[in-house]
């Protein structure tokens, strides 16, 4: 029996996709076509697809990387997935499937042979859903005995605090009238105004310790906050934003706020006055010179900054490709008094635990296409170290992954 589904065809060849439209009609499903991975993604995130037919060759966003993106994002990763593609190499196949393929089929491929394929990739699908909705159901069933058992549970140690506290305030009060019974009423009175002003000036003394400490730990940010210095890490930050805007725009992720830097507030006449947000081209003539200038000028105040743009831009770049379309990557500053920490907080892929020691690393040919951001990341971690500053990437829960750089604070 053929279950009716919907199915997400993604190919950049309009004929292609006209064919493929063509035979998941006659097959009874319902085709959404798409002329891209970013058009693609946004479909998937938008409405809820049966399967994918996707192809592997397509420009600015290839196949691998459409792939993976969805396989690393746990409310899509269930979606099965057929690869097609004019590539008949063996190499190519183990790629896809190691990044989680369900099927892949080559170009001219025998329509009879795919109309199998999609009928058992959904037919897995449907008793995967079916299993799931299953055990959800169980957990639901299980939370609400759960918290049954919690309610009762914490009924009993109510009740059993409860009988502590009567036990204990009775033999309180049998101790005290022993107590008192033993000694004369006039000394029971004087035992208990000393303990009363003895309380007093016991609390008296904590509060004016506390009120002492307070004074101490107070610190007046103005003597914290230099506003040349923060000034100029706003203009590396806006800097840096603006040579990754177009790239930014080109994948749909948008880039967040300039951050305040520990409160300062800048007009927006002073935001490009100390590095240019042009990054020169170096002709191959000039490769020789450029680097004796680079040598002679690094420890340069000006040079350096426009070091730590380029660094943040590739790490801008580095970001927007783990980012979901429509997202949009925040931006962070926080001043102290020995260091700036800058960050940089995406939504969207997360990197695989065993590859984050290795993530700012060279790209090797051992890497599958599509889940290395390239060169960039490298780039910035050597440019960053070599001026004193430190960077590091984690991911953020479920949600993305967060840049973090620490560069040190010229101090007064």
């Amino acid at each position: 029996m053929i279950r009716a589904a919907t199915l997400l065809i993604v190919d950049d060849i309009q004929s292609n996709r006209e064919t493929l439209e063509n035979l998941a009609a006659a097959l009874g499903h319902t085709p959404i076509l798409a002329a891209s991975g970013v058009i693609a993604l946004n479909i998937i995130a938008k409405q809820p697809i049966d399967l994918v037919l996707l192809d592997v060759m397509m420009p600015e966003m290839d196949g691998y990387e459409v792939l993976s993106q969805i396989k690393d994002n746990p409310a899509w990763r269930d979606i099965p997935v057929i690869m097609i593609s004019a590539l008949d190499e063996i190499n190519s196949v183990v790629n896809c499937i190691k990044m989680g393929a369900d099927d892949y089929l080559t170009k001219p491929f025998n329509s009879t042979l795919l109309k199998a394929r999609i009928g058992a990739c959904l037919e897995r699908k449907f008793w995967h859903d079916r299993e799931q909705a299953y055990l959800h159901q169980i957990e639901e069933y299980n939370h609400t005995l759960e918290a049954q058992v919690k309610e009762r549970t914490q009924e009993l140690i109510e009740a059993k605090e409860q009988l502590e506290k009567l036990n204990r305030i009775k033999d309180e009060v049998l101790s005290s009238l022993y107590y008192e019974l033993q000694r004369p009423f006039k000394g029971v009175l004087t035992a208990f105004k000393q303990r009363f002003v003895d309380g007093v000036h016991e609390v008296n003394h904590l509060l004016e310790s506390i009120k002492q400490s307070l004074l101490v730990t107070q610190i007046d940010p103005a003597t914290h906050i230099y506003p040349f210095e923060l000034t100029s890490v706003r203009n590396i930050l806006a800097t840096a934003m603006a040579a990754s805007r177009d790239f930014a725009n080109s994948r749909q992720v948008l880039l967040g706020e300039i951050p305040t830097c520990g409160g300062q507030a800048i007009g927006q006449e002073e935001l490009y006055t100390l590095i240019s947000a042009d990054f020169i081209a170096i002709e191959e003539d000039e490769v020789e010179s450029y680097t004796l200038a680079l040598k002679d000028n690094l420890k340069s105040d000006n040079h350096c900054k426009r070091l730590c743009a380029e660094a943040i831009m590739e790490l801008l770049k580095a970001a927007v490709k783990f980012s979901n379309p429509d997202s949009t990557i925040r931006l962070s500053c926080e001043p102290s008094e020995g260091e700036i920490q800058l960050g940089i907080h995406t939504t969207g892929r997360l990197i695989a635990e065993d590859t984050l020691p290795r993530f700012f690393r060279s790209p090797s040919d051992s890497v599958t296409p599509g889940r290395h951001p390239g060169l960039g990341p490298s780039i910035a971690y050597h440019l960053i170290e070599s001026l004193g500053g430190t960077v590091t990437v984690a991911n953020r829960g479920a949600e993305g992954i967060s840049f973090t750089i620490r560069l040190k604070r010229e101090k007064l």
